[in-house]
């Protein structure tokens, strides 16, 4: 009879990282699928620092905050190290964002230079930015008067050559103009 029991692990730091090996084990142990090897490396993966489970490549910060939440954690979702230290992956220094508040968070009180603004407008110009929506001024009485007739707003988007939800959406907007049915 094979008995297959798990050796606690053992972290050699490679790259210096700021981390507590007793977390980081039992996080591997958490997120393992299969026997894991005794000797884990921790090592520098880009600016932060990385480690080995499951034969795929995870940041250490990432890894952590999934073992304490027990849970995967979804991609709009980020890890946050609060003293700005990507080396530091303890867990006294993690917190989980939402990406917009953590990408606020990072461009709080950032000036632009001129040059840089000036190299934002030409890719805008581009095509290369922001996309923005273009708006059609469109009849809505007359949309709206034709819908109340019984005109499918299928039939509307091609009449007034726009999206059947840009139809929708104004009809939407002007809830009080449409007969009760």
């Amino acid at each position: 009879m094979t008995v297959k029991v798990q050796r606690p692990i053992k972290i050699i730091n490679d790259c210096g990282a700021l981390i507590d090996d007793n977390d980081v084990a039992q996080a591997i142990l958490w997120a393992t699928k299969i026997k894991t090897p005794t000797i884990h490396h921790v090592f520098q993966m880009g600016n932060y620092a990385g480690v080995t489970v499951n034969r795929e490549k995870i940041h250490v910060h990432r890894l952590l905050m999934e073992w304490q939440m027990d849970c995967k954690l979804p991609r709009g979702l980020y890890v946050h190290h609060l003293n700005e230290n990507k080396m530091d992956d303890r867990l006294s220094n993690l917190a989980v964002m939402v990406g917009k508040y953590h990408t606020s968070h990072h461009m709080l009180g950032v000036k632009f230079s001129d040059g840089h603004k000036k190299k934002i407008a030409e890719a805008n110009h581009k095509g290369k930015g922001m996309k923005m929506k273009k708006h059609r001024d469109l009849p809505i009485v007359d949309i709206v008067a034709a819908f109340n007739r019984g005109q499918s707003v299928n039939s509307l988007s091609k009449e007034y050559h726009v999206d059947w939800a840009t139809i929708r959406s104004r009809l939407d907007e002007n809830p009080e103009l449409l007969e009760e049915k």
